[in-house]
């Protein structure tokens, strides 16, 4: 039978649950009106961002990369939902036409803003696409870099208020059974020290009064912090005593092979934080941490995942680096 909703239409919702299922209901009166979705907060966010990508053009005043970072934004973030017209309760809202920077903005506040409330499995692709339009849009105006970190860190706390403890999940949306939670934490706090050895080896390779050599130590606090946050939350009995044996790939012998280290242990450490981000904001700024941090050896990643069905739950995994590229400066 024959839906009067097309699936591609239906595919563009970033709901899959509610969208398949109705792929799936021929068995409905076919004089009845069919059931659309109702988007949560999180969803209307989502769909807001992408309206402003859809209506964003770089200009001569915006990064280089803005043009092919704009591409990777818009495919991560998914499709504008775009009901069928005669099932369209009101008109769709329209976005200003802005550039690569003015963007980058006004999601960077927009995301940031509402950090504490994010949920519905899009916490990783949201700010995820939020953090890369910063940090790129921040090689040109650095003062988006310390407003998103000022926001991110207010998030954190009015989250971890509204959660009460540490105990209570730090606003979890998507609770996890408690050995799950534990092994996840086990995994970050694994590499966060792994990452921390590294930076230790990695920063004498770099000249005394270097911005390399001076990132690398403020990285070594705020793994640091991490690792004591995971120890927290896990508990005295809770926590893996036994180190591993860690290998370092490369072996950092100069400024080079020191840049890629710091690379690839950026990607560990994204890939253990994504299973913590995809159920609680208090990953957002362990993200941004990690984010700004490997901008000090390259420039910007765009994006710290990949995605598959347009950001939806369960569809990320963490993204390779490409080679050490001229690092942009980084803002204290």
């Amino acid at each position: 039978m024959r839906f009067p909703v097309s699936r591609r239409v239906l595919l563009t919702t970033g709901v899959s649950g509610a969208s398949l299922a109705l792929l799936t209901a021929c068995g409905l009166r076919l004089d009845a009106d069919p059931e659309l979705p109702t988007l949560d907060s999180s969803q209307r966010l989502r769909n807001r961002i992408a309206r402003i990508l859809a209506s964003t053009t770089p200009g001569s005043g915006d990064p280089d990369t803005a043009g092919e970072s704009l591409d990777d934004f818009v495919t991560a973030i998914g499709p504008v939902w775009n009901p069928p017209t005669e099932l369209a309760t009101e008109p769709p809202p329209s976005e200003d036409e802005r550039s690569f920077l003015d963007a980058a903005e006004v999601v960077s506040r927009a995301v940031f803003d509402a950090a504490p409330e994010l949920g519905s499995g899009l916490i990783p692709v949201l700010t995820d696409v939020a953090t890369g339009l910063t940090l790129t849009a921040g090689t040109k105006e650095p003062e988006l870099i310390r407003t998103a970190d000022e926001l991110i860190r207010a998030g954190r706390e009015e989250g971890s208020d509204a959660a009460g403890t540490a105990s209570a999940g730090h606003g979890s949306r998507r609770p996890k059974a408690p050995e799950d939670r534990q092994s996840m934490f086990n995994a970050i706090l694994n590499q966060s020290r792994a990452a921390a050895y590294g930076y230790e080896r990695l920063a004498v390779n770099f000249a005394r009064k270097s911005a390399e050599r001076t990132g690398a130590l403020a990285r070594l606090e705020s793994l640091g912090s991490l690792s004591g946050e995971m120890l927290e939350l896990l508990g005295e009995d809770n926590a893996d005593p036994n180190a591993s044996a860690w290998q370092l790939d490369p072996t950092p012998t100069d400024a080079r092979t020191a840049r890629e280290l710091a690379l690839g242990l950026e990607d560990g450490l994204a890939a253990a934080l994504l299973p913590w981000l995809e159920s609680e904001t208090s990953a957002i700024l362990r993200l941004w941490e990690s984010a700004r941090a490997r901008t000090v050896f390259s420039q910007p990643q765009p994006l710290r995942f990949t995605y598959s069905g347009s950001g939806r739950a369960g569809s990320a995994e963490a993204r390779a680096s490409a080679p050490a590229a001229t690092p942009a400066e980084v803002v204290r």
